[in-house]
């Protein structure tokens, strides 16, 4: 998903109306977005950087939940897919978002709605152009904490007052925008299992019998 869909389909409910009164500039947006690339921590440079990153989230995953979980997450990899430039930029922001999707998976709920991640950087590509209003505000405070990203200090600090003032429409908003964000064939079709995992021979839930005896 490039920035330019994110703008078309967000800008109208994230930015600045007549009625609004606190709102973000596009200077504070750029700032917050710097915020964003400086918690990055590390680039994923190539394929196999990213490869590593994600297995490495599936292997976290695995030891979250419950061990009868174990093979459905390994197999949740083609979900994993980077939707926006910032998540090679920034380890960080595309390991929560890989974190949220496999927690979903692992609570049987749907995987297609747009992750903390995502709407994180959807309210970055407007706030850099326009400025957003109090609730598009809160609601990047929110996310950026429910996604566990790194401290952002001063405008971090700020989420409680957020929430007193516009809790409920940050609410709205937040449902509006994963739904807007919702990416159509990230769902997991039907499993098949070769019984190996990485090369190794494995007894997957998801292998057949046959297979199995072979290995």
């Amino acid at each position: 998903m490039t920035p330019e869909t994110e703008l078309r389909r967000l800008k109208d409910v994230l930015a600045l109306q007549q009625s609004d009164v606190e709102v973000v500039g596009v200077d504070q947006g750029a700032d917050i977005a710097a915020s964003l690339r400086a918690a990055g921590l590390g680039f994923i440079v190539d394929g196999l950087a990213l490869m590593d990153v994600t297995e490495d989230e599936i292997a976290k995953a695995q030891i979250r939940h419950h061990p009868r979980l174990s093979d459905l997450l390994w197999h949740s990899s083609s979900l994993l897919k980077p939707t926006h430039p910032s998540m090679f930029r920034s380890e960080f922001v595309y390991r929560a978002h890989c974190r949220e999707l496999l927690d979903r998976v692992a609570a049987g709920t749907p995987t297609e709605y747009g992750t903390a991640a995502e709407v994180c950087l959807a309210v970055l590509a407007v706030a850099t152009v326009t400025p957003i209003n109090t609730a598009a505000m809160g609601l990047h405070l929110r996310m950026w904490k429910l996604a566990g990203l790194p401290a952002l200090g001063g405008p971090g600090e700020n989420l409680p007052h957020y929430e007193a003032i516009a809790g409920s429409k940050i609410d709205d908003l937040e449902t509006t925008a994963r739904k807007k964000l919702r990416v159509e064939d990230r769902v997991l079709g039907d499993i098949r299992c070769c019984g190996q995992h990485n090369g190794v021979h494995v007894r997957c839930e998801y292998a057949s019998v046959s297979r199995i005896a072979a290995a």
